[in-house]
């Protein structure tokens, strides 16, 4: 699995927690809400990877609302997931481009996207890829 690197896409800052792993990376640090409760969430930086770590419940079907620790701000999107028809939450790529997650617990759809798909492409693989030779 490939680690990936976000920030948030309103303030710029990075969302990456160092001092806290999950799949022995780094993870992605948020603030969730749900219904009246709220907290940190730690989300795995391993694409592919649903391991989370919770500070507020999030029962199974909850959506949650995301937020910047850092600026505050929600992070929503305009998108909405094509399983479940949750919001998809973009959390900006430190290299370029926007990973979607479904804001739905137990929902497994994310994906990528590239505004700029060959200078973006270039950048993410030169950061991920062990294979790539530019």
């Amino acid at each position: 699995m490939i680690r990936v690197r976000v920030k948030c896409g309103r303030c710029g800052k990075s969302l990456m927690d160092e001092g806290t792993e999950i799949d022995s990376r780094p993870s992605i640090l948020v603030l969730a809400k749900a219904g009246s409760k709220s907290g940190a969430l730690r989300l795995s930086s391993a694409y592919g990877s649903y391991r989370i770590r919770p500070e507020v419940d999030l029962k199974k079907g909850v959506v949650a609302r995301f937020f910047c620790p850092h600026c505050k701000k929600e992070m929503a999107g305009s998108r909405r997931c094509d399983k479940c028809e949750a919001p998809m939450i973009p959390l900006a790529l430190q290299e370029g481009g926007v990973v979607q997650i479904c804001a739905r617990r137990g929902c497994k759809k994310h994906c990528l996207e590239f505004e700029d798909p060959e200078a973006e492409l270039r950048a993410f693989y030169g950061a991920y890829s062990t294979f790539y030779k530019g």
